[in-house]
């Protein structure tokens, strides 16, 4: 049976908001994609994934007047209440729905509204006005591929006129100087001094390079990880400097998408145009092993093959780029199949005994965290996973929450009998890993790590369905046939696993899955990547 997707291609709108609803009025063509059957619009539902009737929506007329190929133009009305629009994702797709079950029965399914009829496919990063409500910005914004998501995040440096006439001067002092052969390397946020970006950077400061700079904040802690040698080379993050070298650059190396190198998810037009420049080279030295959700989630789409000049990503092993060609559309000559620069510098302190327990990130529970952290699917599992560790062993337990999830941590009264076990902030991933006997996790790339050290593995999958669906129609790459440590689905069955860590040794079996995933392990993976880097051009 065809299916059959209704449409709402957006051709000009104004937003304003007004007693807490903010709406947006404007003109539009409606259809269904491949057909030309006209649209009932008093049928039609506007809304995300979670509430397929979040927005009010409301049009000129019930058909509108016709237009081209089956579609009718008419007048639409979207509204929705600001402090309802708080409680949402990070990033949501907005989606068109038409009619109820027996619609969807006879092959309609959920559609798409389109930021630009003009625009067709190709999505030029256009952003909607801003909308502020306490620490939140609120905004539309156009993706790749021109459709429409709702963005609610925090309220970034660059949303504001401070922060906006400084892009402008530095856009413009870019211009004047030029372009620049600098290489900008960065991790996550620019906030962090502790992963491949960092391994890479010493290494080439080490062997002579004096046009490689590293992007940090040097008010965060990880500004006393750098060495004095290193300190020249450090660009001070969101410094006049900063900004210059960003749209001076053409070479940027980082363990995260180009976003990181300035400014998330920004509504900024300056940043918007450089980040998704085609002229750029980007190296994605990656921040973790990727091989765990499947690159053809929605939500990760942001790490798929792109369109760049050069576009070059690190994986550990022919598996894993097996991974990234068949799900992330890369051409093999794009991968680098290295191993990961981190894991050069890994290792674990003798008589290692302690049980670190992190579930990875949830981003469609961050907002949610910040109004209810004890209600969100992220308090719940930590909750079970702690209070599943066996009575002999709670001493040794150290819980380690993603660091977006760890400021609602502290903030949870309920989640103080948890604090105990938090490591000191200024500890580092890598110093907490030298310690670690067992780690206990869902779906962390932070297991590959742990294992690499030569800590023994648990996964906890017990709502890997539900997690699986939120990530956007995504699967676990792993399954219990493949998987390099025990997998429980229920409290008993990591407890019982927990014991039997404990009192034992890593499996041959568990061994041999994870040679297949992460293939290197002789210490020579910042060489390899180097060795690409110089051939690329990138060095």
């Amino acid at each position: 049976m065809a299916k059959k997707i209704p449409l709402i291609l957006v051709i000009d709108a104004k937003s304003e908001s007004k007693d807490g609803i903010v709406t947006v009025k404007g003109t539009c063509l409606t259809g269904f994609k491949g057909s030309r059957q006209t649209m009932d619009t008093s049928r039609v539902t506007v809304g995300t994934a979670e509430d397929r009737q979040f927005f009010d929506v409301r049009f000129g007329s019930k058909k509108g007047m016709p237009a081209v190929k089956g579609f009718r133009l008419n007048r639409f009305e979207l509204s929705f209440p600001i402090e309802k629009a708080l409680w949402l994702d990070v990033q949501n797709k907005v989606f068109v729905y038409y009619g109820g079950k027996k619609d969807e029965e006879a092959g309609i399914v959920p559609g798409t509204m389109y930021y630009s009829a003009a625009d067709r496919r190709t999505g030029k990063g256009k952003t909607g006005r801003l909308y502020f409500e306490g620490d939140k910005t609120v905004f539309f914004r156009q993706t790749r591929k021109n459709t429409v998501y709702l963005t609610v995040r925090k309220t970034d440096r660059y949303d504001l006129p401070e922060g906006i006439n400084a892009v402008e001067e530095a856009v413009e002092k870019a211009r004047k100087l030029g372009p620049s052969d600098m290489v900008l390397m960065y991790e996550k946020n620019c906030e962090r001094f502790e992963e491949s970006a960092s391994v890479l950077f010493r290494n080439l400061i080490d062997i002579g390079y004096d046009n490689v700079y590293y992007i940090l904040d040097t008010e965060s802690p990880a500004y006393d990880l750098v060495e004095e040698k290193y300190r020249p080379f450090i660009i001070p993050k969101d410094s006049f400097s900063h900004l210059v070298s960003f749209f001076r650059c053409s070479k940027f190396v980082g363990t995260e998408t180009v976003g990181h190198a300035l400014s998330l998810r920004s509504s900024n037009k300056h940043i918007i145009q450089k980040v998704q420049d085609s002229d750029l080279a980007h190296v994605f030295l990656q921040h973790g092993v990727m091989y765990m959700v499947s690159l053809d989630s929605e939500m990760r789409a942001e790490f798929r093959s792109i369109e760049r000049k050069l576009y070059r990503v690190v994986v550990s092993s022919q598996k894993e780029a097996d991974h990234f060609i068949e799900l992330g559309g890369f051409d093999p000559r794009e991968l680098y199949v290295t191993g990961l620069a981190k894991f050069d510098t890994a290792f674990r302190n003798e008589g290692a005994d302690r049980i670190v327990i992190m579930p990875t990130w949830r981003r469609w529970e961050i907002n949610d965290a910040e109004n209810r952290f004890e209600e969100t699917g992220y308090y719940k599992l930590l909750k079970e996973m702690v209070d599943a560790i066996p009575i002999a062993y709670k001493d040794k337990v150290i819980v380690l929450p993603h660091p977006l999830m760890r400021q609602y941590l502290d903030k949870d009264t309920a989640a103080s009998s948890m604090k105990g076990c938090f490591p000191p902030e200024n500890k580092t991933y890598d110093e907490i890993l030298r310690d670690c006997d067992i780690l206990i996790t869902d779906y962390s790339s932070i297991a590959y790590d742990a294992f690499y050290r030569g800590a023994k593995v648990i996964f906890c999958w017990r709502d890997l369905d539900d997690c699986m669906e939120r990530y956007g129609g995504a699967h676990l790459m792993l399954d219990k046939d493949s998987a390099f440590g025990d997998v429980c689905m229920t409290a008993e069955e990591l407890s019982k696993a927990v014991r039997r860590a404990a009192e034992g040794t890593r499996p041959e079996e568990y061994e041999k899955r994870y040679k297949e995933i992460v293939a290197f392990s002789d210490g020579r993976n910042t060489d390899r990547i180097i060795d690409h880097l110089i051939k690329d051009g990138i060095l």
